[in-house]
């Protein structure tokens, strides 16, 4: 990485991006750089041509829309990145499990794998990222009052959630069976590495319990099915998207599409017209 890069990266980093952003980000700039990316919009353009060319979707040259944009700033020229508009990406209806799938999926998983059984119950019953799962610490568990503190999610911005108290109990139980002194909430179970969990360990193990239900299931498959249950529950859209992290609520409110049925029922269980 050469210098420029690196200082747009700690610039990155600064402005509160997460390491992935600032970690493709900066992977898109030193291309471009490398490729005679000037500071114009006309440049960056010959260059998302190229891309396109080569195969890109639209949804991987929106990113790079988007690093080009950022490095415009960073370098002064506001105006450029102005021109730079990103392409019009479909937004696709999150894949929820169902409540069934959700249990099918526990339930392959043996008694005595208290630590895996932990991570579909934290991902599934608090919404949590991989990355933030990853992250927590023991000391981020207040469990007096039943709640986690989730430190730098997405775009750095710390949030609590509520653990159910089945959740709490979960969670003491994998504890006191543990025998290391590592600071994070969840550990690799290799002796030889009792560090932080890894994102790698978590998909590995998602897939293989996934196989034995006969469920496709990922990290966000179970965050986008926290959402989805929560609206379905009635749960108001402002409180989920609290829950979720996300600072828009319009990210949140792609929920509602996979609802539909549930907020049809509640409309037919409401019989406004009936009482004209």
């Amino acid at each position: 990485m050469n210098g420029t890069v690196e200082e747009f990266a700690t610039y990155l980093d600064l402005e509160g991006k997460s390491p992935n952003t600032v970690r493709m980000y900066a992977y898109y700039i030193e291309r471009y750089l490398r490729e005679g990316g000037g500071t114009d919009a006309r440049s960056a353009l010959r260059f998302l041509a190229k891309l396109r060319r080569s195969g890109y979707s639209s949804k991987s040259l929106n990113l790079v829309v988007q690093a080009l944009r950022a490095y415009f700033r960073f370098e002064g020229f506001e105006e450029e990145a102005e021109k730079l508009k990103p392409p019009k990406v479909p937004k696709s209806l999150p894949k929820a499990l169902t409540r069934e799938e959700v249990r099918k999926l526990l339930s392959v998983i043996p008694p005595t794998k208290t630590r895996d059984r932990l991570i579909v119950l934290l991902l599934y019953g608090a919404g949590l990222r991989v990355s933030e799962l990853c992250n927590l610490r023991k000391s981020d568990v207040d469990f007096e009052r039943g709640l986690v503190l989730v430190r730098s999610g997405k775009g750095a911005k710390d949030r609590v959630v509520p653990l159910p108290d089945a959740l709490v109990a979960e969670i003491r139980n994998y504890l006191s069976r543990r025998d290391d002194e590592s600071e994070y909430l969840i550990v690799e179970d290799r002796r030889s590495e009792k560090g932080r969990l890894s994102p790698k360990t978590v998909w590995y193990l998602l897939r293989k319990y996934g196989n034995r239900a006969g469920i496709r299931v990922t990290p966000h498959m179970l965050r986008h099915s926290f959402a989805t249950h929560m609206l379905e529950n009635g749960v108001d859209i402002r409180a989920i998207q609290e829950l979720l992290g996300h600072s828009n609520l319009s990210t949140t409110q792609i929920y509602t599409k996979v609802t539909v049925e549930h907020l049809k029922k509640a409309q037919e269980k409401a019989r406004l017209l009936e009482s004209l």
